[in-house]
């Protein structure tokens, strides 16, 4: 396992050919300076982007359309829809599905007993949502919204899962409790380790041959 940067990443976002991250320059009292910084795996090479070119892809063409209506941008989590539309969804649980010109198509809650959602991911036409607190992974039809299957709970083979990222049928799981990715096949429904650390795990991306996962320390080359 290889460092790629000591930075702790606020957003990690995959690209085709390899990451882009925001991260926390400096801190004084309630203000912060944030940067936004690019690995590319073919070059190696890392370097600065912009805030536009960060908000560009983590929220589509259309994201100056909506971007003052987001209470959190590096936080939230956002999904780019195949139809152009983009799917936003807050740390407090609030969610919107935002169309073409920024017009609002959705919006909702996605709470599981009052407990908001520590990461999503689309497989197919379906919603995976993880609910850290509650230790449960939960479904829903992406079209209606509508809560499908909820794995976990009481013997959960989740603990504090937050980052989710899908490949195929599977759908890799950080479980930041127990610092360690596992693997659930989506058609089975079984789950099978596939990575431990020795410190929290936040987020995971499978790009090509490569694998990053996001821990406090910064980001790995696994």
């Amino acid at each position: 396992m290889d460092r790629l940067t000591n930075h702790k990443a606020l957003s990690l976002l995959a690209l085709p050919d390899g990451i882009m991250y925001a991260y926390c320059i400096e801190q004084q009292e309630e203000q912060y300076k944030i940067g936004f910084k690019m690995i590319s795996f073919d070059t190696g090479k890392i370097s600065s982007v912009t805030k536009s070119i960060f908000m560009l892809t983590k929220f589509g063409a259309d994201y100056k359309h909506f971007i003052g209506k987001i209470k959190n941008y590096l936080t939230c989590f956002s999904i780019l829809m195949e139809d152009g539309q983009t799917f936003v969804v807050e740390r407090d649980g609030s969610a919107t599905l935002y169309g073409a010109g920024g017009t609002e198509l959705w919006e909702g809650k996605m709470l599981y007993q009052n407990t908001a959602p520590g990461g999503i991911a689309v497989i197919g036409d379906t919603l995976w949502v993880s609910y850290p607190k509650c230790n449960v992974l939960i479904r829903y039809n992406l079209r209606t919204l509508r809560e499908e299957l909820r794995i976990g709970g009481t013997n959960s083979p989740f603990t504090e899962a937050e980052g989710l990222f899908p490949a195929g049928s599977k759908l890799f799981v950080c479980n930041t409790g127990s610092c360690s990715i596992c693997k659930l096949d989506t058609s089975s429904y079984l789950t099978e380790p596939y990575f431990e650390f020795t410190e929290p795990v936040y987020d995971y991306k499978f790009i090509n041959k490569y694998e990053i996962a996001s821990l406090e320390s910064g980001l790995y080359l696994l």
